[in-house]
Order: C-alpha cells, then structure tokens, then sequence
C-alpha cells in the first residue's frame, strides 16, 4: 500500500479533484512501498504527491489564488 497522506488532491493535468487515499502507483513496482507517487483515478496521469513544507505552500498558493479569483470583478 502506498504511503500517501489521506487528504484532497486535484490532477494537475485533467483538473479532477479526489481522494488521494488509495490512488498510489502499481503495487507491483518495486519502489512502491513509501512511495507517493499517486494516479489520478480520472485521466490516468501519475505524479508526486506535495508533502511537508513544499505541499503547504502549494496549498496556500492555491487558496490565495481562489480567494482572488472570487473578489475579482
């Protein structure tokens, strides 16, 4: 089972939002155990989940944009 932490992901590809519990990469890969690696469950593409401090900032980088997005006229 990959070691991905339970919280929303958006695809950064197709734009879908979902659970990230449980979309990790082949569990027949090698490096799969530890990895977080996830596969979106819409599109297919597979890329890194941000953990820790870089996945904090994206985070906040995100929710600063949207507030934006929403006061504009």
């Amino acid at each position: 089972m990959p070691a991905t932490i339970p919280r929303q992901e958006t695809c950064p590809l197709c734009g879908a939002v979902f659970d990230a519990a449980g979309q990790g990469c082949s569990p027949s890969c090698p490096m799969s155990k530890g990895c977080a690696v996830i596969c979106c469950p819409a599109c297919g593409y597979t890329f890194p989940q941000e953990t820790g401090l870089a996945g904090g900032l994206r985070r906040l980088l995100d929710r600063l944009k949207k507030d934006k997005e929403r006061t504009a006229p």
